[in-house]
């Protein structure tokens, strides 16, 4: 039970981010992802809360990371005011903390399988942000297969990354 909710926090949060920032509203935006983190950690077993937090945490400036390859490589842009002193905007940060949910529950079966995660991430990532691009709230570059090709790349190494960073703060 615990892993369907997981997983429809997580889609409720990445449309309600989609569909915000689509329109414009580029830090209510973030809102959807810190509900999300919150409803996960309120059904967390207490004694697993302050290791969720730290992933949830860790995931920050990973996202950052990931998010900055995405937009200095052309495959991604946002709109006006979306970001601020050219950094990935909060929401996609925002988005990022809520991903971090699923590593520890709904994907804990890529724990032990870093090779499978790279292949998840790489293969995983692209739909969502063309998803994205289609709903308003991002810009894929062109050529469009180049744009995605970048994302399944970048992810193959940023999900794997993410999922050692679980395991090690799991220890």
């Amino acid at each position: 039970m615990l892993v369907l909710l997981n997983v429809a926090l997580s889609y409720a949060a990445w449309f309600a981010v989609a569909m915000l920032a689509a329109r414009g509203q580029f830090w209510l935006a973030v809102v959807p992802s810190v509900v999300a983190l919150v409803i996960h950690l309120s059904v967390t077993p207490a004694v697993k809360r302050r290791p969720e937090v730290m992933l949830a945490a860790a995931a920050i400036p990973l996202g950052i990371c990931v998010e900055a390859i995405h937009m200095a490589s052309g495959a991604i842009q946002y709109g006006a005011g979306a970001s601020v002193a050219g950094l990935p905007p909060a929401f996609m940060i925002g988005l990022w903390v809520a991903f971090a949910t699923l590593v520890t529950t709904s994907l804990s079966w890529l724990k032990d399988r870093l090779w499978l995660a790279m292949v998840f991430g790489a293969l995983a990532s692209s739909p969502s942000y063309f998803a994205g691009s289609k709903l308003g709230a991002l810009t894929l570059g062109e050529p469009l297969w180049h744009s995605l090709a970048i994302i399944g790349l970048v992810w193959a190494v940023a999900l794997p990354l993410l999922i050692l960073i679980a395991r090690r703060i799991d220890r």
